[in-house]
């Protein structure tokens, strides 16, 4: 199941998503985990880690990287940074920590999308 909806959320960005590198699920019946690499068009990548109990998701991250990899900007729910507002959701831009809304794949990548628009 985790499969198609990832299948389906990468097609409907599929005008910055190239395609997908890498992809490894893991199912069980209340746990489900998915990591995978994207190539995005402008040839930066998007590292996804998600894991799901009981279908609710529990931890995330979600990494993008430029072509010589080096962060552009990053995305988790790490139990660290209790200052920001948004806690535990919070991004990694540069050197610093930020509040973040983005806080699933689909919120991400429409993030990237009008960035590199």
């Amino acid at each position: 199941m985790i499969e198609v909806t990832f299948r389906k959320t990468i097609e409907q960005f599929s005008n910055i998503v190239e395609f997908v590198e890498k992809l490894e699920l893991f199912e069980e019946e209340h746990v489900s985990k998915i990591k995978a690499k994207l190539k995005l068009f402008d040839g930066s990548v998007l590292w996804i880690r998600e894991i799901w109990i009981k279908g609710k998701m529990e931890v995330y991250s979600y990494y993008w990287l430029r072509t010589d990899e080096t962060i552009i900007m990053g995305w988790d729910n790490a139990p660290h940074h209790k200052e920001k507002v948004t806690f535990p959701y919070h991004k990694h831009v540069g050197n610093k920590i930020e509040p973040s809304q983005q806080m699933n794949i689909n919120d991400v990548l429409s993030f990237i999308r009008k960035f590199l628009e």
